[in-house]
C-alpha cells in the first residue's frame, strides 16, 4: 500500500498527535499548516487550505488526505463568521476538488460530535455542511472517504481554551474555578492520544465511506469534572458559578453518542477521564 499522506492542521492540537500515530504506521507524512510542526522528520508546507494553487501543489504524489485544518475555537466563530465558513467550507471544498483531480485514495474529514445537536452556532453548521459536500463528492466523483466526529478532547499540546485546561490551570495556582451556568452541563472528554490512536480507523478498508464517533463510555457534568481536578491536584481552589454568563449555545452530550465497538474496530480509549486526568496534571508538577 502507498503510505504518502497529506494532513492539513497537522502542527495542531489533535493534528500533531495524529502525526505522530502516522510516522510510528511509517507514512510518508506532509503537513499543510500555518504553524511549525511539532516534529522535523516530516515534510512541511506552510500555506493556507484557501489558496488553491498550494492546495494543487500539496496533493503531488499524496495516497490519502487527513483534513484536519480549520476554524475549531467555538467561542471566536462569533466574532469570525465569514472567516469561518470560509475556512472551513470553501476551504474543505478545495481540498476535494483537488483530490478530485489527483485520484486521491481516501478523503479523511475530522468532524465533531457537535454535530448531533444544534449547539456550536456556525462551527457546527461549518462541519455538519463539509459532510454534507464531502458525501456529495462521494457520490458524483465516487471519492472514497472517512468522517470522524471527535468528542471533546484533552491532554498534552491543548490550545489552553478548554473547560480541563483552564481547570487544571487555575487549580494548580489555587485560583477559584469560575462555570458558566450552572454546572449541570455534560461533556464527553477523550485523552487526545485516544482520539489520535482511534483516527487509525479511518485506514482500514472497512472504514471506506463511514461516518464514526470517537467517544468515551460516559459523559461528565462540568460541576462534577471540577470537583475531581480539584481532588486530584490536592488544590484549595473553591467553585464558583455564573449562571448569568451560561452560553446560549451550550452543548450536553448525551449517551447516543457514545461508542459502539462493533463500529470501531476494536478500538477503545486507554485512557479513562482519572487516569488521563493524572498523566495531564502531572506534566505541570
Amino acid at each position: 500500500m502507498s503510505k504518502n499522506i497529506l494532513v492539513t492542521g497537522g502542527c495542531g492540537f489533535i493534528g500533531s498527535h495524529i502525526v505522530d500515530c502516522l510516522v510510528k504506521k511509517k507514512f510518508n507524512v506532509t503537513i499543510l499548516d500555518l504553524i511549525l510542526p511539532k516534529r522535523k522528520d516530516v515534510k512541511f508546507i506552510k500555506g493556507s487550505i484557501l489558496n488553491k494553487p498550494l492546495v494543487d501543489k500539496s496533493l503531488k504524489n499524496i495516497d490519502f488526505v487527513f483534513h484536519l485544518a480549520a476554524v475549531s475555537d467555538v467561542n471566536k466563530v462569533k466574532n469570525i463568521p465569514s472567516k469561518t465558513i470560509e475556512t472551513n467550507i470553501i476551504g474543505t471544498t478545495n481540498l476535494l476538488e483537488a483530490a478530485r483531480k489527483k485520484k486521491i485514495k481516501k478523503f479523511i474529514f475530522a468532524s465533531s460530535y457537535y454535530s448531533y445537536g444544534d449547539a456550536g452556532n456556525l462551527y457546527t453548521t461549518s462541519k455538519t455542511a463539509s459532510e454534507l459536500v464531502i458525501k456529495n463528492y462521494n457520490l458524483l466523483f465516487g471519492i472514497e472517504y472517512t468522517i470522524i466526529r471527535y468528542s471533546t478532547a484533552y491532554g498534552p499540546r491543548n490550545r489552553n481554551v478548554d473547560a480541563i485546561s483552564i481547570f487544571v490551570d487555575r487549580a494548580l495556582k489555587n485560583l477559584n474555578l469560575i462555570i458558566l451556568g450552572d454546572g449541570n452541563q455534560k461533556r464527553n472528554y477523550v485523552h487526545v492520544e485516544d482520539l489520535a490512536k482511534g483516527s487509525m480507523i479511518a485506514l482500514n478498508k472497512k472504514s471506506k465511506n463511514k461516518t464514526l464517533t470517537l467517544t468515551s463510555k460516559k459523559s461528565i457534568k462540568i460541576i462534577s469534572l471540577a470537583k475531581i481536578i480539584l481532588n486530584l491536584a490536592k488544590s484549595k481552589s473553591k467553585i464558583i458559578f455564573n449562571k448569568k454568563r451560561k452560553r446560549f449555545d451550550d452543548f450536553t452530550s448525551s449517551d447516543k453518542y457514545f461508542i459502539k465497538k462493533k463500529d470501531l474496530f476494536g478500538w477503545k480509549p486507554k485512557y479513562n477521564l482519572k487516569t488521563g486526568l493524572k498523566q495531564y496534571i502531572k506534566m505541570f508538577s
